[in-house]
């Protein structure tokens, strides 16, 4: 079964790469919705919806061309291994409601953040999907912030520990960051049990 799993998100990842070109070259159908696969262990033991994830092909095309944070979308290649396989998760409001997932894709050296409504309703109704809203990089400062204000629900500590050494200096400057505290919170930081049964998935998706 773990071997099945596997290879279902690794052909989700490639057919996520194909119809992404097809969106680059301008060939993708009109009102196309990726299909991102189901949630993994990490998001499954921070609670998301078992699910499937989708994002809407034009809201891709919006987020890559405002102006605050305009990438070229050949930058979010692989982007279903990047969800499944996270830096850090934090909580977005009611975190049974959003997250925001810091993945390992980059853009000027600031990781990608993909912003996920958990099961939202329209009309009364719950679409029983976890739609993909956001998808930018973000500056580090921010979400290294929420670690600060307490919003963590999963945390790699050794990568996250990474980029703040990487950005140290431009992170000491930000006034309302206390990096010993935050330095602090990360190594105390406990993550959720992800499930045994995902366990194997997860290491094997983390060596791709």
């Amino acid at each position: 079964m773990e071997e099945t799993q596997v290879l279902d998100i690794e052909a989700i990842n490639r057919n996520f790469n194909v119809e992404l070109q097809q969106q680059i070259d301008g060939t993708l159908p009109k009102g196309h919705v990726y299909q991102m696969g189901m949630p993994q262990g990490i998001l499954l033991s921070i609670g998301v919806p078992n699910m499937p994830i989708e994002l809407i092909a034009s809201r891709l095309t919006v987020k890559s061309t405002q102006e605050n944070h305009i990438f070229n979308l050949t930058e979010v290649k692989d982007l279903p291994k990047a969800i499944s396989n996270p830096i850090a998760v934090f909580s977005y409001g009611d975190k049974s409601k959003a997250v925001n997932i810091i993945t390992e894709i980059e853009h000027n050296d600031n990781k990608f953040l993909v912003g996920m409504s958990l099961n939202p309703e329209v009309d009364g109704k719950k679409l029983e999907i976890n739609s993909i809203r956001n998808v930018f990089p973000r500056d580090t400062s921010n979400w290294v912030l929420w670690i600060q204000q307490g919003k963590a629900l999963y945390l790699n500590k050794e990568k996250i520990k990474v980029q703040m050494e990487q950005q140290r200096k431009t992170l000491a400057d930000v006034p309302h960051l206390d990096i010993n505290y935050i330095a602090k919170i990360i190594n105390n930081f406990e993550n959720p049990i992800i499930l045994a049964e995902n366990s194997q998935e997860i290491v094997k998706i983390v060596n791709f």
